[in-house]
């Protein structure tokens, strides 16, 4: 299997952990104001079910083959730390580019200062989810390392 698919399904399998981690911040009432689905949406006006599956597409496709290629090119390390690192860059991108976009500042200073924290308990989470759904996926579909080619 290639390594980018490794990565889709990995990433699948993350986003549907990321998104029970945020539906349960939400039913727990912490930091309401940090609604992701909420910025997505008034990001593109595109309604919450759309804002939803922008928020899939963007978890298994891009970061998934993304985290992919990141796995193929590191040295050797657990694919759950690669995933935190990952997560955490994923966090600082969202932190610099998305939320200013939506308008709600620099770090999402404009949504309160639980935004940042929550946000990249959120994006640990993912990272984490991430680096072992791969590690699962490398494990059950092996590649013969350095040739992207399945082992025989």
């Amino acid at each position: 299997m290639p390594h980018s698919t490794k990565g889709v399904i990995a990433g699948l399998l993350a986003t549907i952990v990321l998104s029970v981690a945020m539906l349960l911040q939400s039913a727990m009432g912490i930091a309401p104001q940090v609604d992701i689905i909420g910025l997505i949406d008034r990001l593109g006006s595109i309604g919450r079910g759309g804002a939803w599956a922008d928020h899939f597409i963007v978890g298994t496709i891009l970061w998934g083959a993304l985290f992919a290629g990141l796995d193929f090119v590191t040295p050797r390390a657990p694919h759950w730390l690669k995933g935190l690192i990952f997560g955490a860059g994923a966090w600082l991108a969202m932190m610099l580019v998305f939320m200013p976009v939506v308008g709600a500042g620099l770090f999402g200073t404009n949504l309160g200062i639980a935004a940042p924290a929550v946000t990249l308990v959120l994006h640990l989470i993912y990272g984490a989810a991430l680096g072992i759904a791969f590690s699962f996926v490398d494990t059950w579909a092996p590649v013969e390392s350095g040739t992207g080619m399945p082992k025989a």
